[in-house]
C-alpha cells in the first residue's frame, strides 16, 4: 500500500488529504496512518504544506516495457517482473522458480529484507536503489563458484561506464570509497539436471541513475560477461577480476564466525575463484562461503 501512495502523489504532485484518501479507497485517518508509516520507512519522503500533501523529491519507479525496450535494443529478450514490495526477490525468485523461465528478470519498488551472506539484510531505498534476481537455466556441469566472481566482474564494468570508480572486494562485493554499494548472492536449484541459477544484486544507487536504463545495462553486461566465459574460458575474465581487486598484494585477516583463522597477503585467485593468501605458514586456498575476509 505504501507504494500505491507513493505513485499516486507521484501522479497529482500536490494534493488534499480528503481527495488522497479518495483515490486510495481508504479513511481520512487510516491515509494519515499510512503517510506516517511511510515517513517512517524512509525519512521524509512525503511533506505537508498549508494542508495538502506532495513527494518531497521526485521517485524513479520501475516500468517493465522501457526495461524490456532498453534489452531489445541490445537483441536481449527477458521476462521481467516488477513488484511494488517483497522481502528479496530472491526469495521471490526461488518460491516461484517452476514458473520462471530462463533468463527471466524480478526486481521490485522497495525490497525490505534483502539477503546477503551470513543471513545480513539489506535494505533499499524506495523507487531508488536496484534490486533484482536474474533467472539463468545452466547446464549442469557450469562452474556454479564461478558466478559470484563472474557477476563482480560485470557490475565492475556497469559502475566504470558510468564513471564510478569502485574495486571489487572478495568474493563478490563492490566497494566506492571504501563503502560497499553493492553485493551479489547466488542461489540455486537442480530440477531435470538443468541448474536453476539465481543471481540477486543489489547496488546502492549513488548517483541517481535512471532506474530502467541501469537495469537493462546491467543485464547487457551480465550477458557479455557469460558469453566471454562460454567461449574463452575463466582466465580473461580472472585476470579482470584481479585488475579491478581492492586487496590484491595486500595484508589480510581471513574469518570464521568472527575469528582470526589467517593473516596474510592476498596474492591470487584460483582457477575456481577461491582466495589464495601468502601466509607464515605458506600458501593457503579459502574457499569456504563460511568464511569473511578483512583488509588491514
Amino acid at each position: 500500500m505504501e507504494i500505491k501512495l507513493l505513485k499516486t502523489l507521484d501522479q497529482t504532485n500536490i494534493i488534499t488529504i480528503s481527495t488522497l484518501a479518495k483515490l486510495l479507497n481508504l479513511s481520512i485517518i487510516n491515509t494519515l496512518n499510512l503517510i506516517g508509516k511511510t515517513n517512517t520507512l524512509q525519512h521524509n519522503l512525503i511533506s505537508c504544506q498549508n494542508g495538502k500533501y506532495r513527494l518531497t523529491n521526485k521517485l524513479n519507479f520501475l516500468k517493465k516495457e522501457l526495461i524490456q525496450q532498453h534489452l531489445l535494443q541490445n537483441h536481449l529478450t527477458y521476462d521481467c517482473i516488477i513488484l511494488d514490495h517483497c522481502s528479496s526477490t530472491n526469495n521471490y525468485a526461488m518460491t516461484h522458480i517452476e514458473q520462471l523461465a530462463d533468463r527471466s528478470i524480478v526486481s521490485c519498488e522497495w525490497q525490505s529484507a534483502g539477503k546477503g551472506r551470513f543471513g545480513r539484510t539489506w535494505l533499499s531505498s524506495i523507487a531508488h536503489d536496484i534490486t533484482v534476481s536474474i533467472v539463468y537455466h545452466l547446464p549442469i556441469d557450469f562452474k556454479l563458484s564461478l558466478l559470484p566472481i563472474i557477476s563482480a566482474v560485470a557490475i565492475n564494468r556497469l559502475l566504470k561506464n558510468n564513471r564510478i570508480i569502485n574495486k571489487i572486494k572478495w568474493p563478490n562485493d563492490i566497494y566506492h570509497s571504501e563503502i560497499k554499494i553493492a553485493g551479489i548472492l547466488v542461489d540455486n536449484v537442480l530440477r531435470n539436471n538443468i541448474n536453476h541459477i539465481i543471481i540477486g544484486i543489489g547496488i546502492d544507487n549513488i548517483i541517481n541513475l535512471e532506474r530502467n536504463q541501469f537495469i537493462a545495462d546491467l543485464i547487457i553486461n551480465l550477458e557479455q560477461v557469460l558469453n566471454e566465459f562460454k567461449l574463452f574460458g575463466f582466465a580473461i575474465l580472472r585476470r579482470e577480476w584481479l585488475d579491478n581487486c581492492w586487496h590484491l598484494n595486500k595484508n589480510v585477516s581471513i574469518l570464521q564466525n568472527k575469528v582470526v583463522m589467517a593473516n596474510g597477503n592476498h596474492c591470487d585467485i584460483t582457477e575456481d575463484g577461491a582466495l589464495v593468501v601468502q601466509t607464515h605458514n605458506g600458501t593457503q586456498i579459502f574457499s569456504s562461503s563460511a568464511i569473511s575476509l578483512i583488509v588491514n
